[in-house]
């Protein structure tokens, strides 16, 4: 059968693909995958009373598979996010923007042949805001994952993953893939959870959300306190919560584009190390993406 899981990774992009989607069908020769998404937030305002903020995020991907022997898959690639900020109020404590530059490195593993996978991946970077990327900002987040095979149409998967810049260092990730009828698949797959309608051989339309996270370190010398504790070199873990509806348009079998748009529900600067943080209210945003395979 044809390799059922590439779909969830063509949603995911290849940065963020490494909690479940296995790549145990690819070939001897090395494949790639890319990805590039731009997103746009509008206003929102932060809680606290601190003003209010707009947003733009990009990321890039890239990454190589390629099969080492039977049953073991080799991955390398790198991966660039970064979010940018645009507050307008006095004496906003906030960072600029986050920004994040990894490697890729992998194994995708056959534990038992056709139904149980192993990913392990880590994925060393420098994690940061643009203007203070350094040896303070080095991190090495790691994945486990194990995805279940049952057959074409349902897969499940459980990852765990480590970063020690986020306030819980180990965290589980559980996800699946069902198809359930022709022309229908429930995407379940973090960080990108889709219900996905194949309108026609090219075009896909799919609802659901989207959780963006950067976990960084601010930089030394950063002058910012907030509730009078300061924020030189502080962890601050960043999420934001998307949901919205969006269509994939293949417009060549190796290339499709995705456009999408909808409500950011949810956004939080978290500081975990001196217990604070920052809320907004929610937001509309929308997105563009392109996903290759070579």
């Amino acid at each position: 059968m044809e390799d059922p899981l590439a779909p969830v990774r063509e949603r995911l992009g290849p940065g963020r693909s490494a909690l479940g989607p296995d790549r145990s069908y690819a070939k001897e020769e090395w494949s790639i995958e890319m990805g590039l998404d731009y997103g746009y937030v509008g206003s929102a305002s932060l809680k606290q009373g601190l003003g209010t903020v707009t947003e733009q995020a990009a990321e890039i991907g890239i990454v190589a598979s390629r099969r080492l022997d039977d049953g073991l898959v080799g991955i390398v690639g790198g991966d660039w996010q970064t979010f940018s900020f645009g507050y307008n109020g006095a004496n906003i404590p906030l960072p600029d923007n986050l920004t994040t530059l990894n490697a890729i490195f992998g194994c995708d593993i056959e534990i038992e042949p056709s139904e149980w996978y192993m990913r392990i991946q880590l994925e060393p970077g420098v994690y940061g805001t643009w203007q203070s990327l350094g040896w303070h900002q080095v991190n090495i987040p790691g994945v486990a994952a194990f995805t279940n095979i049952v057959d074409e149409d349902f897969q499940w998967f459980i990852a765990l993953r480590a970063d020690v810049f986020q306030f819980f260092p180990v965290i589980p990730i559980p996800g699946i893939r069902w198809q359930f009828a022709e022309n229908w698949l429930l995407n379940g797959s973090a960080p990108k959870p889709t219900i996905d309608w194949k309108a026609t051989d090219d075009v896909t339309v799919f609802v659901g959300g989207d959780i963006l996270n950067a976990n960084v370190r601010l930089a030394d010398s950063n002058p910012e306190t907030l509730g009078n504790r300061s924020l030189a070199g502080a962890l601050l873990n960043y999420f934001e919560a998307r949901a919205g509806v969006g269509v994939s348009w293949k417009v060549h079998p190796n290339l499709s584009l995705q456009a999408e748009g909808g409500s950011v529900v949810w956004r939080n600067y978290d500081f975990t190390r001196i217990n604070d943080h920052v809320k907004s209210t929610m937001a509309p945003y929308f997105q563009l993406a392109i996903r290759g395979q070579f």
